[in-house]
């Protein structure tokens, strides 16, 4: 008997993230933490993954998939670039919901 499965949209996004090879995702990596670093800079404190898509979208004009930016995001929380901070209600999101924004890790000054 075959069983079809049933396709969804996150499994497309990933597909196409896994697709983006070492490379992109190499580069999506820093355009997103650019994007976060910038936004720092101008006061804002830590963001979600929906507001670090569409903070993104404003400033370069690319549009991301939230799948691909939370899956960046993971990767540089991992990579111990991000870091989380206090969980709170994201502005974006239609639906009254707790997340937990990031921030970029503070770098350390380094004495001579």
């Amino acid at each position: 008997m075959y069983h079809n499965p049933t396709v969804t949209g996150h499994d497309t996004s990933a597909e196409a993230f896994a697709a983006m090879g070492n490379e992109g995702r190499r580069r999506l990596n820093e355009r997103l933490y650019e994007s976060l670093r910038h936004a720092h800079q101008y006061g804002t404190r830590d963001m979600s993954r929906r507001e670090l898509r569409g903070y993104h979208h404003q400033q370069t004009g690319e549009w991301l998939e939230l799948s691909s930016v939370a899956s960046t995001v993971n990767a540089l929380l991992a990579a111990g670039k991000l870091e989380e901070g206090e969980a709170r209600m994201c502005s974006q999101s239609s639906r009254q919901r707790l997340v937990m924004p990031v921030r970029c890790k503070a770098r350390q000054v380094r004495l001579d």
